[in-house]
């Protein structure tokens, strides 16, 4: 591993050297990184110190996971070009997330934050293909960007990362729309023979507010049938169909409000019907000086039949979670955070020591830097 990320950083360096040294390249490359320091105590204090562990050994929870040790939730370093009609970036990664995000991809890909390339057909329309940020839901991996330090319980169990091409057209200065065509539900090496679509619409009718509409279809591996431990074969893949609406807006100067609605199918083996998830999400945030700010969020999460969180309880997974977070921006590259996160569960499907609890309290706090 030491020289695997040796060789890297040192031509990502030498890149920006010779960046710096050219005048005529100096907004063409631009080397870029990120690392999320954390410590997180789950109350319910896990045997296996992974947080979000369910009764069946599971978990749900897939970034800053780690129960009551230090840790680096993601460590970033990458390298973005643009000049002209081409664009492209490659970004190495390393850290927790990276250990439960990418459990299913082989060794040479599980630290690949993204890597892709990009051509501009049109005045106002790219081509990227390659591995790239997931076109669903308004978290990402880099909680720096994100209203809360925790992700939801709908970002933690939607794609992060998704493999293919992308076409992104500017209608007009308020209206973007994007097709995809995918390896499948966050995946780089694709499982099964099927490829995956996936649509994003994204309305700006004022600088205040954002209206954002993202889809997913394509045959996937329901968590409820997949017990061979191979991910998305053809056997168990049935059409799934899934759909992520948010609006972001600016209230006021100093408060702003995220509100989501995450809703999916997911066709039974059989083909006489299917099964349903869904998952609403409110964030708001108050800035109290620059330096400064709070967040509250409150969400649920229904899977009653597993297809994304298989609890293996009668009820399946229906939780409802509520957080309180407070973000300290030291400059515009370091920012620490505190978050206390209560998730309460219909089943008990948390791990309470040796014991079985349908509650989980959790205090996490991070320190990221970003440059």
């Amino acid at each position: 591993m030491k020289y695997f990320l040796t060789f890297p950083v040192s031509i990502l360096l030498s890149l920006s050297l010779y960046s710096q040294s050219d005048s005529s390249k100096t907004s063409s490359i631009t080397v870029w990184g990120y690392v999320d320091a954390y410590y997180a105590y789950n109350f319910n204090q896990p045997p296996s110190r992974v947080i979000g562990q369910m009764v069946n050994r599971n978990s749900h929870v897939y970034s800053h996971n780690r129960h009551n040790e230090f840790n680096v939730n993601n460590g970033i370093l990458g390298i973005k070009y643009s000049k002209d009609k081409v664009r492209g970036a490659f970004a190495l990664h390393s850290g927790t997330y990276v250990v439960s995000n990418y459990f299913a991809e082989p060794d040479v890909f599980k630290n690949i934050y993204e890597a892709y390339a990009g051509y501009q057909i049109s005045k106002k329309t790219w081509v990227d293909a390659g591995i790239f940020a997931s076109h669903i839901g308004f978290e990402s991996a880099i909680s720096f960007d994100c209203q809360t330090l925790s992700r939801s319980m709908m970002a933690d169990n939607t794609p992060y990362f998704e493999t293919g091409i992308k076409i992104t057209h500017e209608v007009t200065n308020k209206l973007i729309l994007t097709g995809l065509v995918l390896n499948g539900w966050q995946n780089i090496i694709d499982h099964n023979k099927n490829k995956a679509l996936g649509t994003q619409i994204q309305y700006k009718p004022s600088g205040k507010i954002l209206i954002n509409w993202s889809t997913f279809y394509g045959k996937e591996a329901g968590a409820y049938e997949n017990t061979s431990g191979i991910v998305n074969t053809d056997s168990l893949s049935t059409r799934r169909f899934f759909n992520n609406f948010y609006v972001q807006a600016n209230l006021n100067e100093k408060l702003s409000m995220t509100a989501d609605f995450d809703i999916g199918f997911q066709e039974k083996r059989s083909g006489s019907s299917h099964y349903t998830w869904y998952s609403p999400n409110l964030i708001l945030k108050y800035a109290i000086v620059d330096q400064l700010a709070v967040s509250g969020r409150a969400e649920y999460y229904s899977d009653k039949n597993g297809v994304i969180i298989n609890s293996g309880t009668p009820n399946g997974f229906q939780t409802f979670a509520s957080s309180l977070n407070f973000d300290f921006k030291f400059t515009n590259y370091v920012l620490w955070r505190i978050e206390g996160k209560i998730l309460n569960s219909k089943d008990k499907v948390y791990v309470n020591e040796s014991k079985s609890s349908n509650k989980s309290t959790l205090v996490l706090s991070s320190l990221a830097i970003k440059f």
